[in-house]
């Protein structure tokens, strides 16, 4: 990978554009546009790389650009087309037995709700009966939340698509000659920040990807030896790979699923998945210690209170921002010699 030039440092500039990215960043955060930003970034980067590799010998510089953006759009589309279909799989019966997972999670919630109220605490859960009327009754009760979840789900949707959209524009946009001091200092600081995001988003599918290898050992390995089977447990694995792309928050949504799905088979199966997952949660940290810390440069606790830190402010946006702002912001520290 060739080397950037360094730009000019210009005091005023410089801060003006620190400023400014700080800006950015918090409009982000509070505006609910993070899936925006990493989308954007994400497109980018992913462009940024085919288009390098692809680049030497008889490919020109914007013949791989334009190949880069085809490859991206067609993997794009077969992934979206993918999702589509196995949706409608899963929704039918067809792939899997999603119905059938649903209706027990659905007992299992029912059975949470019964020993809770016994114990004089109520839950926001549906009854026993699995009939389609409690079922019916329940999603009345919660249209106004489900409608909000829906609504910031689309919200957050169209966001991401948008920025993808931006990210491609700022691809193909046409590099200025002779930019500004200002502009010159803006550029720097989104190439560094699409850096740390490079890195980072690198170091999440690495622990992802390990996290997914030792969940599916436990659910078609070591399950299975001790008689116990979990229903659509490939979704499962699935869902644990893409919800550890999130940072901390990912697996303690996949996790979840995964006990509420076990308690379903058997109380004794829940204890075990349990246990095993806390010790696999666990591990990520350490994972987290290695590989992430290894990549920007931080130790695993200066990444976990920037998480903490970004959680209490912000929220999951935070959660998931945090690795990413901490990394740019060591970055340019440490060029600078202050840390």
């Amino acid at each position: 990978m060739s080397e950037v030039p360094a730009v000019p440092r210009s005091v005023p500039f410089e801060r003006a554009s620190f400023v400014l990215a700080a800006l950015a960043l918090l409009a982000a955060l509070l505006f609910h546009l993070v899936p925006a930003l990493l989308a954007g970034f994400l497109a980018w980067a992913l462009l940024r790389s085919m288009a390098r590799r692809m680049h030497g010998g008889r490919v020109s510089h914007g013949l791989a650009r334009a190949l880069a953006a085809g490859l991206l759009g067609l993997v794009a589309a077969g992934l979206v087309a993918l999702a589509v279909v196995l949706l409608w799989g899963f929704v039918r019966g067809r792939i899997g037995d999603l119905p059938a997972v649903l209706e027990r999670m659905g007992d299992t919630l029912a059975r949470l709700k019964e020993t809770f109220e016994g114990a004089g605490v109520s839950l926001p859960l549906p009854a026993r009966g699995g009939s389609t009327e409690a079922v019916a009754d329940w999603l009345r009760e919660h249209a106004g939340e489900l409608r909000h979840a829906g609504t910031v789900g689309a919200r957050g949707l169209v966001h991401a698509l948008l920025g993808a959209v931006v990210g491609v524009l700022v691809f193909f946009r046409a590099p200025s000659d002779a930019p500004g001091p200002l502009a010159a200092q803006l550029e720097e600081r989104l190439r560094r920040f699409g850096e740390s995001f490079r890195s980072v988003a690198k170091a999440q599918i690495e622990i992802s990807a390990v996290n997914t290898v030792l969940t599916a050992l436990f659910l078609f390995a070591i399950l299975p030896v001790f008689g116990a089977r979990l229903p659509l447990a490939g979704t499962l694995v699935a869902i644990t790979f893409l919800c550890g792309l999130i940072p901390v928050a990912g697996n303690l949504v996949s996790n979840t699923v995964i006990v509420l799905v076990s308690l379903g088979v058997a109380p004794w199966v829940a204890a075990v998945s349990l246990a095993y997952l806390v010790l696999v949660h666990k591990l990520e940290y350490l994972l987290n210690a290695k590989i992430v810390g290894g990549r920007i440069g931080a130790s695993a606790w200066e990444t976990l209170l920037a998480i903490l830190v970004f959680e209490a402010a912000f929220g999951i946006p935070g959660v998931v921002l945090a690795p990413i702002v901490y990394a740019w912001a060591k970055a340019e520290l440490v060029d600078r010699g202050l840390v």
